[in-house]
C-alpha cells in the first residue's frame, strides 16, 4: 500500500482486515490493509527461480497456518528486503531472510564437545547434554547443551535475570563437584568445563530475557491493537478515531496498580496509546494523522 497521503472522501471506509491465511486468496500481491495482522507469524524474504532459472526474491507474509502470500513484486534481493523491513517496521512483525546464512548461536562451538563419556558420569548431570559420536558409537559431553539445560531449569516465573543466573551458578557448583569426583576429568579441566557451560547458560538466559521483555505490551501496542480491531467493523477514519478515543478513555480510567490505586501516569499512557492508534488508522486511511 502506498504511504503517500491523498485526498479521501469524507465517508470512505477503512480497509477491513479480513485475510488470515494464504489459502483461497484472489490477490497476486496482498495489500497490507486487508491482512489480519493477528494471524501473521512473520515476514519472509523468499528466494526462488524465474523461468530463465535466474534467482529472484519475493517479499512475503507468512500466516500462522504456515501459508504465505507475496506482499510486493518479485525482483532483486535488495528490493525484497526493502519491502520486508518496511512492513516489519509498520506492522511489528519479524523478518526471516533465507538468503542469509543461519545466525550463529552466539557461543563458539569450539571445545564444547569434550572427552567425557556417558558411562563415566551416568545420569548425574541435568537434562540430556550428550552428543552421539557416529564414528566411535560413544556419547560425549556437550558443554553448550549442558549450559542450556541448566538455564532452562532456572526459568522460574517472577524472578529476575540476575536471580536466574545465581540459580545456574548454584547448580554449576554441584556439577563441578561431579566433575571433580570423576577419575577421568582432571581438576583444571573441570574448571574449564564449568566456565564453558556457564557461558552458554548466561547467553541463553539473556536471549530468553530479551524475548520476554519484547513481549511486554506498551501503551502504543494498546493503541495499534485497537486500531486493527476497530477496522474489522467497517468504519470510516473519523468513526474509528472516535471509537479509539472512547476505548482508551475507558481502558485507562479503569486500570489500577496491584494494590488497587490508580496509575499515576495513566493520562500519559493514554496519550501515547491514542497517538499510536491514530497514526495507524491514518496510515490505512492514507491521510495525515
Amino acid at each position: 500500500m502506498s504511504t503517500q497521503k491523498r485526498e479521501r472522501p469524507q465517508l470512505a471506509l477503512l480497509p477491513k482486515p479480513t485475510v488470515a491465511s494464504g489459502k483461497c486468496v484472489s490477490y497476486d500481491i496482498l495489500p497490507d490493509g486487508i491482512i489480519d495482522w493477528d494471524y501473521v507469524e512473520h515476514i519472509w524474504v523468499h528466494p526462488m527461480l524465474d523461468e530463465n532459472n535466474e534467482r529472484i526474491y519475493a517479499p512475503c507474509v507468512v500466516f500462522l497456518d504456515n501459508t504465505w502470500m507475496p506482499i510486493g513484486p518479485f525482483g532483486s534481493l535488495e528490493s525484497a528486503r526493502r519491502t520486508c523491513f518496511r512492513w516489519s517496521a509498520l506492522h511489528d512483525r519479524g523478518v526471516k531472510d533465507k538468503s542469509d546464512p543461519p545466525a550463529p548461536f552466539g557461543i563458539s562451538p569450539q571445545g564444547s564437545i569434550v572427552d567425557v563419556r556417558l558411562f563415566e558420569l551416568g545420569d548425574s548431570l541435568p537434562g540430556d547434554p550428550w552428543h552421539y559420536d557416529e564414528n566411535t558409537g560413544d556419547f560425549r559431553l556437550n558443554l553448550i547443551v549442558l549450559g542450556v539445560e541448566l538455564a532452562n531449569s532456572a526459568l522460574c516465573a517472577d524472578i529476575t535475570l540476575e536471580e536466574r543466573i545465581a540459580d545456574v551458578d548454584a547448580k554449576l557448583k554441584k556439577v563441578e563437584g561431579t566433575f571433580r569426583s570423576c577419575d577421568t576429568i582432571q581438576p583444571h579441566l573441570a574448571k574449564a568445563y564449568v566456565a564453558k557451560a556457564r557461558e552458554a547458560a548466561v547467553f541463553w538466559l539473556t536471549e530468553l530475557q530479551a524475548e520476554e521483555d519484547a513481549e511486554i505490551e506498551t501503551p502504543e501496542d494498546d493503541g495499534r491493537s485497537f486500531a486493527d480491531t476497530v477496522r474489522k467493523e467497517g468504519v470510516t477514519y473519523e468513526q474509528a478515531v472516535f471509537k479509539l478515543g472512547k476505548y482508551l478513555s475507558d481502558l485507562y480510567s479503569n486500570i489500577r496498580n496491584e494494590d488497587g490505586t490508580p496509575l499515576v501516569d495513566a493520562e500519559e499512557r493514554k496519550h501515547k496509546a491514542y497517538k499510536a492508534g491514530v497514526e495507524r488508522l491514518a496510515y490505512f486511511a492514507g491521510v495525515s494523522a
